[in-house]
Order: structure tokens, then sequence, then C-alpha cells
């Protein structure tokens, strides 16, 4: 199997006719494709992508299966006359590195969109390493419908996988480079479904179970965290849900949360950490306008007065998200999975999981030992420790028996869905003194917060005494 590194970012048309400048590409090349796969989608569902296109005369079939957000494994053959024919592929090396019987499929493959595009590539040497620069202009194509198509590809021919993002950070600034996540492949399952654009990416669990290497866990947990704060910024910037920022929000803050898990490892992300702090202002007055409004009565003056401030806020947040500052993060990002900064772990990830969980859980209960439930300060504090821990609990539950993690996972989520309310209460306050104060909202948030704090006790209770998973596991 080979694997292909290789990052993909959006650029406007103007950048375009820059890149082709300053990177010396080539002539175009037209290239299209038709991409397969059985009714079910079952390639899709697999995380695969299979497709034929004739590329310097020559029909080829090539298969993809993502591995990470910058690698995928890839196996290719000949397709004479441009028909598919999968007993061409190495079936046995697909089937024991992607789980997928191709061959067994064969008989339900069908086509499900197509690519049409030019291509204008360049090799640049970079750093003892060898990058393919591809700018691809054109569409994808589905039932009739069709989506534009402008990225620039780079992709690592030769030289260490940390060259390749090292390379891709230095065009950030110079091209506008915005982080595509989403593959040509993703792109054309949701033309040929009639998704429209792609809605708020939520955590997606990567498939980590007991045996994993926990510094492997920790480049996957990133990488995926990665994608979901790209994925989501994209969203952002062409859509006014409001939880495209909520989850962009959520993939920082697990971001965050993982570093932290992964203690033990003595991850080097001093920088890192310090670039994440930097975006949490901006995107959390955002989102605590897009929470206050959606609390407010409609029509009243005192919403049109917040819808004000919520688009002010909104539009610093666009800007710092167009920022050469955010997408060379997410690079860098990228980049430190490859340089693996890290302590490697003599143990697998069960048992390192559960040194992780009891630390997160300890800390926790010793904070709440001395709150005072009516101290907004101390809440947001502990409110803080158990959402780490609720993340790391979410990241390492394939190492568990799922019968045994629910329960404690409930009594989490009961105890946050108190805290965050509580904290909406807190800042909807804030936010209210700004524009004047309302008595009759005021009421309101005062009435739900003693509802909140009389019911947290209990709750909070309840969780303490919950099985602990981990233990019982070892």
């Amino acid at each position: 199997m080979a694997i292909e590194r290789e990052l993909k970012f959006r650029l406007a048309p103007r950048m375009a006719t820059r890149a082709v400048s300053a990177l010396a590409l080539g002539r175009g090349q037209s290239l299209a494709a038709v991409y397969y796969d059985t009714p079910d989608e079952a390639l899709r569902r697999a995380r695969m992508a299979l497709r034929v296109r004739r590329e310097r005369g020559a029909w080829l079939q090539t298969l993809k299966c993502g591995i990470s957000a910058s690698a995928r494994g890839e196996w290719q053959a000949s397709a004479p006359r441009g028909r598919l024919d999968v007993t061409r592929l190495q079936r046995a090396e697909i089937h024991k590195a992607s789980g997928v019987d191709i061959g067994a499929l064969a008989g339900r493959l069908r086509p499900q969109f197509e690519t049409r595009f030019t291509r204008r590539a360049a090799e640049i040497h970079f750093d003892a390493a060898i990058v393919e620069a591809a700018l691809d202009r054109g569409a994808i194509i589905a039932r009739g419908a069709r989506e534009p198509i402008l990225e620039l590809e780079l992709e690592l021919k030769h030289g260490a996988p940390s060259r390749l993002a090292r390379y891709a950070k230095s065009l950030v600034a110079p091209l506008g480079l915005a982080l595509a996540v989403e593959s040509k492949a993703e792109r054309g399952y949701r033309l040929a479904n009639g998704a429209g654009p792609a809605p708020p990416r939520k955590w997606q669990r990567p498939p980590l179970g007991a045996d994993t290497a926990p510094g492997e866990a920790l480049a996957v947990l990133v990488g995926a965290a990665v994608a979901q704060a790209g994925a989501n910024a994209q969203g952002l910037l062409a859509s006014p849900d409001a939880e495209y920022l909520h989850q962009l929000r959520v993939a920082l803050r697990r971001l965050r949360a993982t570093l932290g898990a992964f203690k033990e490892l003595r991850p080097r992300a001093k920088p890192l950490k310090r670039r994440l702090r930097s975006f949490g202002p901006l995107l959390g007055a955002a989102r605590d306008w897009d929470v206050f409004m959606a609390s407010l009565p409609k029509g009243t003056p005192l919403m049109r007065r917040a819808r004000n401030r919520q688009r002010q806020a909104r539009r610093a947040a666009e800007l710092m998200l167009k920022s050469p500052a955010f997408h060379g993060f997410l690079v860098r990002a990228l980049q430190w999975i490859e340089q693996s900064p890290w302590r490697e772990a003599r143990d697998r990830l069960a048992p390192f999981a559960a040194r992780a969980l009891e630390r997160l859980h300890r800390k926790a209960l010793q904070l709440a030992r001395r709150i005072d439930w009516q101290d907004a300060v101390g809440r947001h504090a502990l409110r803080i420790r158990v959402k780490r821990l609720r993340y790391a609990c979410d990241s390492f539950a394939g190492c568990f028996s799922a019968p045994a993690v629910e329960p404690y996972l409930a009594a989490l989520e009961g105890l946050l869905d108190d805290f965050g309310e509580l904290n909406d209460i807190a800042v909807g306050r804030r936010l209210l003194a700004e524009l004047g104060g309302e008595p009759g909202v005021e009421r309101e948030l005062a009435r739900r917060e003693r509802q909140l704090i009389a019911r947290l006790p209990r709750d909070w209770q309840i969780f303490a005494g919950r099985s602990l998973f981990w233990r019982a596991q070892k």
C-alpha cells in the first residue's frame, strides 16, 4: 500500500492566478474521473473512494482510504479502455488494511458522480523534500448538479512528512490559503445525495481500541479535532447557522483537552496552546451573543440592540477565521502530529487511559470539595474540569466496555447540562447589563438560576457515586 500525504487548500480566484506565477505551475492538463460505489455506499461508510481516471493517456483505477487528516492509503492499477475492474487491485492487501473485501463488492459497484478539472502542477524542492503543487479548476458533477472546484493540492513526493506542512505554512499568508478538509470524493457524495452544503461537523470519535499505542491515539485525536475545526470554520464563513461556531469551539476545546489528557507523554505543545488561547476571546464573544439572542423575546427593542452587538461579534470572529494566523495554526497542528514531539508510552492505550481518567476524575473531586455552589467563578472552574473529563471519557471510550461507560457518561452529561445553563445565565446577565438592563429578563434569569443551583448538589452526588468504569478493567 502506498501512503499519499497531501494537504488541500481553498483559495480565491485572484490568488489562484498569483499561485500560477509564484509556484511556476506548468501547462494545464485536463483530468476527468468517475467515482464508483455500491447503492448503499459501502465504500463511503468505510472512508474509502474508488475512481477511474485518464492520466497522461492512460486509464487508471485508484482506491483510497483515509488514515489521518493529511495521509491516505492508496492502491492503483490500470483500467483498460476506462472500464472498472477491481480484480486488478491488490484485493488481499486492501482487505488486510481496511477490512473491506473489494472483490465481493465488484458486482454492485455503480457510477456515483464525476469530476472534470484542469490541473496545473509543478515539483517544488523544499528543505530536502519534494512537494508537488497542483492547482485544480473545474467542477464536480452529479445528477445534473455541479459544484465548482478551485483548490491547491500539495502532495509530498519525497522527504520527511513534517516538511509538507512546513512548506504549506510558507504559502498560507502569501496566497491566502484556507485549509480544506473535505476531499473531492466527499464533496461528490454530498452533491450526489442532494445534501447541499456540508452541515456543521460534530465530533466523530476515531476508532481507538484498547491495544492502540498511546502516541498513535494522541496523533489521531489531534488530527480529528483539527479536521472538525477546519470544516466548521469553512461552514461559519459560508452560512449564518450558529451551530458552525458552536462546533468549531467544541473542536478547539477538544484539541486542548486532548493535550491535557495525554500529559503523561509530555507532549511539547506550548506554541499550540498559546495559539488556541488567542482564538478564545473572539470566538467566545460571538458564541455568547448567539446564545443570549436565542433566549430573548422576539421583536423587542432589547433584541434589536442585542442583534447589533451579535453582528459585530460575528464579524470579528469571521475576520479572525479568514486570517493567515488561524489557517497557519491548523497547518502547524498537522505538522506537530508528524513531528511526534512526545515521549513514547511503554504500555497500551487501555491502562494509559485508566491512569489519565483517574487523574482527571480526582482533580474534579478535589475542586468540588471546597466549592460554594452560589459562587459563579468557582462553578465555572469546576465546569471546565468536568468538561475536560467528559472529553477524555469520550476519547478513551473504545478501550472499555460500553455498558460500563454509559452510566458514568450519562451522569457527566447531566452535570454538564446544569453547569452549561448556569454559565449561560451568568453570561446573559453580563450582556444584559451592557445593553442597559431589562428587569423582566433579569428576574427570569434569577429565577432559573435559583432552580439550577438547588439541583446542582444532587446531580453532583449522582455523578460522584457512579462506578469508575476504568477501574473495573484493570
